[in-house]
């Protein structure tokens, strides 16, 4: 049974971020979730909701980017034969006793409360530490920007992506940038488990999608060659 490609952006992005690699990828069967940052005049694209037109006994190729990846791996339990490739990704991003290497709570805290206040100052501060073009305020859909960043706050998927690397199986791949000012290669070391397959792009930041995107396509191609 063929792999259902599903693809999660991260907090602040949308699912533009997807279209040159997916372009490399050539998936037609592809799910592109939408978490609802940004309102859009185009057609919208698919929601969390399209998650439940995958067959459930389907396996799928879970790519995520950033939040992407905790997103994916919080949702549910995966049918057995699923493989994820986290981009620029974390499975836990905030501080706390267990993880040193996080941000500091302080930080997401301050967010939140910007949210609140001045929505607009807070997206494109996160998105010009990106590398991204800032955004209209009138665009944002505040509620889902809090609800995003209250995962990044609270969630915590290490024990989900340990049982991918159980043993060795190499049912993750992390692809991470050695200059990613968002997620540093400490934390991002320290989130996964030693076993963890982790390819560093020397030169990379936190938009790999984009601005490194035919390693990230090489990469994806070389994992699903060489596990299945």
């Amino acid at each position: 049974m063929t792999l259902q490609p599903v693809f999660v952006h991260g907090w602040a992005c949308s699912v533009d971020v997807w279209q040159p690699l997916s372009a490399l990828l050539s998936s037609d069967t592809a799910c592109f979730v939408d978490l609802g940052y940004f309102t859009s005049s185009d057609t919208e694209p698919l929601g969390p909701e399209c998650l439940e037109q995958i067959e459930a006994d389907r396996p799928i190729l879970g790519i995520g980017h950033s939040l992407g990846l905790m997103w994916l791996l919080a949702q549910r339990k995966w049918p057995e034969g699923s493989r994820f490739i986290g981009i620029n990704a974390f499975a836990r991003f905030t501080q706390d006793e267990s993880f040193a290497q996080g941000v500091a709570p302080r930080v997401l805290a301050r967010m939140a409360t910007g949210l609140q206040r001045a929505p607009e100052d807070v997206v494109n501060n996160f998105r010009e530490r990106c590398g991204l073009q800032p955004v209209e305020g009138a665009s944002l859909r505040i509620s889902a920007l809090q609800d995003g960043l209250q995962m990044l706050m609270t969630g915590d998927v290490r024990c989900s992506t340990q049982e991918l690397t159980h043993h060795r199986q190499h049912n993750l791949l992390v692809l991470a940038g050695a200059a990613d000012p968002i997620v540093s290669p400490d934390m991002t070391r320290s989130a996964f488990a030693p076993e963890t397959l982790i390819v560093w792009e020397p030169g990379g930041g936190h938009m790999l999608p984009l601005t490194h995107t035919r390693f990230c396509a090489d990469q994806i191609r070389q994992f699903m060659n060489e596990t299945f």
